[in-house]
């Protein structure tokens, strides 16, 4: 079996499928795992605990998030034990390489994957780069550009995830997320250019400038999040598509770690089970879309509404939810399977809010 990707997703496969009995390949064009590293970090700890019982790669413990509405005002959500935590990248991936060789996978580092299938089941996991998705017919998911900086300061609360909503990032939102003695600052967006509109809210966002001035900062950090959530059929007869190529991103946040890492396994194992004649690789698509397929079905659609939102109705939207003790009580749901709290949001007050812009998401 090939792997082609050596990301988080693409490793878990591996290791999985390895542990079910079959040889398996990882062909990584890049010399080292995790770079560039242009993730913002932030993974449930109840996903991580899914994924591996190491730490060594956890840089801070998040207890809580803060949201801002567009007219900057402030709204929290945070319980007392560890709700996410922050995660060095490279060091995470390398953990999952030195698993995944464990499992007697053979990692090829600095290799392109240049052949075909042989009879061999592939499984893509090349992120966004879509060069060997594209040779297997496939479309690439939905995403949009991103920018982040990392800025030498502990200002901002060491547990708290900021999320930053309105005209900084049409669309989409900003975010910081504390590192200890730095926080990765950044933003995606529909429109308008991610870097030039991620300089403009460090200079004129009132909150974030009178934490950052003076900071010194790294250079950007340039990626793409993936909004369109999974492909409509991320299976074909020779391959599987995860992670970022499959569009296993939730389409809410663009986080991709723990739910790439859990669609994953599932890959590798009907990987294993396809080689042996126990299963077709279409099976793929029944497990994971049992799993996960309604929440993925309600996060498109949330964020669909969210990204044609206008300001006040997003103002009037987090009102809402916050007098109805929503916005407090969201620490307690899933920070990954989210189709629990949507479908709680479509049930409150606030839906008035999202009947327009669903309209015009429609027309």
């Amino acid at each position: 079996m090939f792997v082609v990707g050596g990301g988080p997703a693409g490793l878990v496969a591996a290791a999985e499928a390895a542990k079910a009995g079959a040889e398996v390949e990882v062909f990584e064009e890049d010399r080292e795992v995790g770079l560039p590293d242009h993730c913002a970090g932030l993974v449930s700890s109840s996903g991580l605990e899914a994924i591996t019982q190491s730490r060594s790669f956890v840089v801070g413990k998040i207890k809580g998030a803060r949201i801002f509405s567009p007219d900057g005002r402030r709204y929290e959500a945070k319980g007392p034990g560890v709700k996410a935590f922050v995660i060095d990248r490279p060091k995470f991936d390398m953990e999952m390489l030195r698993a995944a060789e464990r499992a007697g996978v053979r990692i090829n580092l600095g290799t392109r994957w240049e052949g075909g299938c042989d009879g061999r089941v592939l499984i893509i996991a090349e992120g966004t780069k879509a060069r060997v998705s594209r040779k297997m017919g496939l479309r690439p998911p939905a995403s949009i550009p991103a920018a982040q900086v990392d800025v030498a300061t502990d200002a901002f609360d060491g547990d708290m995830a900021e999320i930053h909503t309105g005209g900084w990032a049409p669309g989409f939102f900003a975010w910081v997320v504390p590192r200890g003695e730095q926080a990765r600052v950044g933003l995606a967006s529909y429109r308008g250019v991610p870097l030039e509109l991620l300089n403009r809210m460090l200079e004129k966002n009132q909150y974030i400038s009178s934490k950052v001035r003076g900071a010194r900062r790294s250079a950007p950090i340039f990626g793409k999040v993936v909004v369109g959530g999974p492909l409509r059929k991320a299976a074909g007869k020779e391959y599987i598509a995860i992670g970022d190529a499959g569009g296993f991103v939730k389409p809410t946040t663009g986080g991709g770690v723990v739910l790439g890492c859990l669609i994953a396994k599932i890959a590798g194992r009907v990987a294993a089970e396809a080689l042996e004649g126990k299963a077709a690789l279409a099976s793929f698509e029944r497990e994971w879309k049992k799993g996960f397929g309604r929440d993925f079905t309600a996060m498109k659609l949330a964020a669909k509404v969210f990204s044609n939102m206008r300001a006040q109705e997003i103002e009037g939207a987090l009102r809402c939810l916050d007098n109805e003790g929503l916005l407090g009580a969201a620490i307690g749901y899933d920070m990954d399977l989210q189709g629990a709290v949507v479908s709680k949001a479509a049930r409150s007050g606030a839906v008035r809010y999202a009947l327009i812009p669903l309209l015009r998401s429609i027309l």
